[in-house]
């Protein structure tokens, strides 16, 4: 009966096949350097045209971004470096990184969201990291500019 109400998948030239799941269309992006990572759209029936234009921009910018992804990346890092050199964190290894432009390889894909962030279109890039394995980040870009690392992703 529910089989009724699915919604047929969406199929872009440039993106491959969505889904539509949890309020989302999910897909997958692979982004150079960095590999693969799971995508999700905001929008009904179709996906927001915005959001996938977005989604179709994201690629070709990545490199432009990269800078304040891997600065923002870097800061999070830094009180964690702090933490295991006074004691105070004994967990997971932490990885000796120098400098901004060594984080890359200590992160890895997780996914990227695009929707409405306070009614303006926000593109969300999101990493699991080495040094904080509980969580995922999120750099958040709005008219492709920085607005903020979000370490309370909702892991799409």
């Amino acid at each position: 009966m529910f089989g009724l109400f699915k919604s047929q998948p969406f199929r872009d030239r440039q993106l491959g096949e969505f889904r539509r799941s949890g309020g989302y269309w999910k897909g997958s992006l692979v982004v150079a350097p960095c590999g693969t990572f799971r995508l999700a759209l905001d929008g009904s029936e179709p996906p927001d045209p915005i959001t996938l234009g977005l989604a179709k921009e994201l690629p070709d910018r990545f490199k432009s971004l990269m800078p304040e992804i891997q600065n923002a990346l870097f800061g999070h890092y830094a009180p964690y470096k702090e933490a295991v050199h006074a004691g105070e964190e004994t967990g997971s290894p932490c990885p000796s990184i120098a400098s901004p432009e060594a984080v890359w390889p200590h992160v890895t894909p997780a996914h990227v969201l695009v929707e409405p962030l306070e009614g303006i279109p926000t593109v969300e890039i999101a990493f699991r990291l080495a040094w904080d394995v509980e969580h995922t980040v999120g750099t958040r870009f709005q008219n492709w500019q920085f607005i903020e690392l979000n370490g309370s992703v909702r892991g799409q």
